[in-house]
């Protein structure tokens, strides 16, 4: 079989993986496809890595200047399009491009968790499984016909990091497992049950700060999904802004004290009263810097004290 001509959309360490992969199948790479809505040293380092290897480099401009984009992507003539970790909307203009169709590799769960941060989602909402949907693309988002997916377990140690690993083994096999179908049109896919869909967007404004009144395993799965590479979620104590970073679930009765309330605290760390229970938190940053739980002892931080939500 003549290699399949493909165009790539990505930005991150993810499209360097697909291409690691693609160089192992009957794949020729004309196009790699990066998003113009990111300004990133990584995404730059990235692009010359995708240069230095001698492939092809296309920016997708904004929306309103989409028309040229689409000529060229059209002057190419590719058998498929393949997206894995992207910034973009794609229009179906490009989506319509590729005779064998366009194809996504979602990280989530389809349809359940269609749109931004599936992963992270999911483990936000307590769930005790998450995975990645192998699926072709339409105009709409996320709601083309999926090929395959692959589940994995939320176990209670796992932070947005470890399922992030998990994710890409789990796209990985996905991809080596379906990929000669996929590109020989042979591949079978089922439509999306509509009545289980559900949409999550990127904002995360209303839960950047931790509201001590919810139960604990809540809040622990808050913490866990906004570990590094997030932000982190924050707490406030004596006008000082705290940045959770990691912390466990102790006790699942209620506390007896009001939530937020500091009932023990040591250098290995800080005991808090929650809506049901407590949470120990052992490890805290201070003005965006890790800091040692004696340093706040230090300054003034006792049993008694209470976290508040700013």
């Amino acid at each position: 079989m003549p290699k399949k001509n493909v165009i790539i959309f990505g930005y991150d360490e993810l499209l360097l993986t697909t291409l690691d992969l693609f160089s192992e199948t009957d794949t020729e790479i004309s196009a790699v496809v990066f998003p113009s809505n990111r300004a990133d040293p990584r995404i730059d380092k990235i692009r010359s890595i995708v240069k230095g290897r001698g492939f092809r480099t296309i920016r997708q401009p904004p929306r309103k200047r989409i028309s040229k984009f689409v000529k060229k992507l059209r002057s190419i003539k590719p058998d498929l399009i393949f997206v894995w970790s992207y910034t973009m909307i794609l229009p179906a203009d490009v989506v319509e491009i590729p005779k064998l169709g366009s194809v996504n590799l979602h990280m989530g769960l389809l349809p359940e968790y269609r749109g931004v941060n599936g992963i992270r989602w999911a483990l936000i909402n307590g769930e005790e499984e998450t995975g990645v949907t192998l699926h072709y693309m339409d105009a709409g988002i996320d709601t083309g016909d999926i090929i395959s997916k692959a589940k994995f377990p939320i176990d209670p140690e796992d932070d947005i990091l470890s399922l992030m690993l998990k994710s890409r083994a789990a796209g990985l096999d996905l991809l080596k497992n379906t990929w000669h179908q996929i590109i020989s049109g042979t591949a079978k896919a089922s439509p999306q049950d509509e009545s289980k869909a559900g949409y999550y967007s990127a904002k995360m404004s209303d839960i950047e700060t931790i509201d001590w009144s919810r139960p604990s395993n809540e809040i622990s799965c808050l913490i866990r999904a906004s570990a590094i590479p997030f932000p982190g979620v924050s707490t406030f104590w004596n006008d000082q802004k705290l940045t959770i970073r990691k912390a466990f679930v102790q006790e699942t009765d209620p506390a007896g004290e009001p939530h937020g309330t500091i009932t023990n605290i040591s250098k290995e760390g800080i005991e808090v009263a929650t809506g049901n229970g407590k949470l120990f938190v052992t490890e805290i940053e201070l003005d965006g810097d890790k800091t040692r739980i004696s340093r706040l002892i230090e300054m003034g931080l006792k049993t008694g004290d209470v976290f508040s939500n700013g």
